[in-house]
């Protein structure tokens, strides 16, 4: 009998010592659900050792007999020694009454203590790791621990969260790869309270925002191309300095601005040529602008230069001072600066005019007109005897062909 109970209680009490110190003597790790299953079949509790003890000795109380002393002490001896579960559940099976069956028993609720302080010191890790990796050490450490249920459950949990977070981050990713306000908006149906929500809808926004903006960069820039106008240009570059069309607007203002050069150049050349005189070719080469025609303007002011010397020169401000004075004693009143000053003006004027048109005035007419001796030699006197002098000539020379022409006519009859 106690050899048949040797070999049984041998063999269970080996997996319960196995179990209840939480060693590992394999060199392969097992999985949650082997650990779970292995032990739920291999592993007794303690109290299931005493269960299996009071059977026992129910079966056999009555019967005659009883072990000696000092089988009693050397089996306590080697259970001690031993110091396992299964120790000592072998020898309270062997020795149901004997000396040591207290302590026995003490022992072994003492190893059921520290299995079970074990099992939550191990479970208090894994809680605050919070880990799956953390989880899944403890339920191949404890596979039929107390806290194997709430174990599986939040291995659960965070494989889901695992997933929905893979599910995530690529749904990002894609969003991200597109870069468009579609992509992101795609992504926040299907990820509202995603990880990358708030910042899917900050680019959301500035996409939103960027597009407004464009609109009204595209409308000004129509606006600016339909008025073609320098000042239009120049207005949707105030707005839109760094528009996408800032670079073609700044080429366009260029371009209408050296026109506008151009042309008032043009214009300038064309009044300083009608005027013709000294002082509107240099008023022309005083002009900021481009100047096309400052060589020919250099050139008419050098024939100006050498008709002038032929001009003669007169005090004119001796002569607008005194008409002034004849005026006051003519007319009374008193004279001004304003009316002097308007008689050098167009004496100025006239003197201009007269060397302009020299060549076009005979010697004889100079001869006459030109009489600086005189009482107020005037240069507007000179222009005006000079003018009627050639007017009267051309119109007789007109006469003269006129005549000659009917003369010829009427002997060609």
């Amino acid at each position: 009998m106690i050899a048949k109970h040797i070999a049984v209680a041998g063999a269970v009490a080996g997996a319960a010592l196995m179990a209840g110190c939480s060693q590992q003597s394999q060199p392969q790790q097992p999985t949650a659900e082997q650990s779970s299953a292995q032990q739920s079949s291999a592993q007794p509790s303690v109290a299931s050792a005493q269960q299996s003890w009071a059977q026992e000795q129910a079966s056999t109380s009555g019967q005659p007999g009883k072990a000696p002393a000092a089988d009693d002490d050397k089996a306590w001896s080697e259970a001690s020694r031993a110091g396992t579960a299964a120790a000592f559940t072998q020898y309270l099976q062997d020795f149901k009454s004997g000396a040591h069956s207290a302590e026995a028993r003490g022992r072994l609720a003492a190893l059921d203590q520290a299995r079970k302080d074990a099992d939550d010191k191990a479970w208090a890790a894994a809680s605050q790791a919070g880990t799956a990796t953390a989880f899944t050490s403890y339920l191949e450490s404890f596979g039929a621990g107390a806290h194997t249920a709430e174990a599986r459950a939040r291995l659960a949990t965070l494989d889901a969260q695992a997933r929905q977070k893979a599910a995530d981050d690529k749904a990002w990713s894609d969003a991200l790869r597109t870069g468009t306000s579609a992509a992101f908006s795609t992504y926040l149906q299907s990820f509202a309270a995603g990880a990358h929500s708030a910042e899917a809808r900050r680019r959301v926004a500035a996409a939103e925002e960027e597009e407004r903006k464009k609109e009204a960069d595209d409308k000004a820039w129509t606006d600016a191309s339909t008025a073609g106008t320098a000042d239009a240009f120049n207005a949707y570059l105030q707005k839109f300095g760094a528009g996408l069309h800032a670079g073609e607007a700044r080429q366009r203002v260029a371009t209408l601005e050296a026109k506008a050069r151009e042309d008032a150049d043009e214009k300038a050349w064309t009044e300083a040529m009608r005027v013709g005189t000294t002082s509107a070719f240099n008023s022309y080469l005083s002009n900021p602008g481009t100047r096309a025609h400052a060589g020919e303007a250099r050139q008419r002011l050098a024939v100006l230069a050498s008709q002038e010397r032929l001009v003669p020169t007169v005090d004119i401000k001796k002569t607008c001072r005194d008409a002034a004075a004849i005026m006051v004693s003519l007319l009374g009143g008193a004279s001004t600066e304003q009316s002097i000053n308007a008689c050098l003006e167009s004496e100025g004027r006239a003197r201009e005019e007269i060397v302009k048109d020299r060549a076009t005035f005979s010697s004889a007419d100079i001869g006459r007109c030109l009489r600086p001796g005189v009482y107020l030699p005037s240069y507007v006197e000179w222009l005006t005897c000079l003018e009627m002098e050639r007017d009267v000539r051309q119109m007789q020379q007109q006469q003269f062909k006129s005549g000659t022409a009917g003369t010829v006519g009427t002997s060609g009859r």
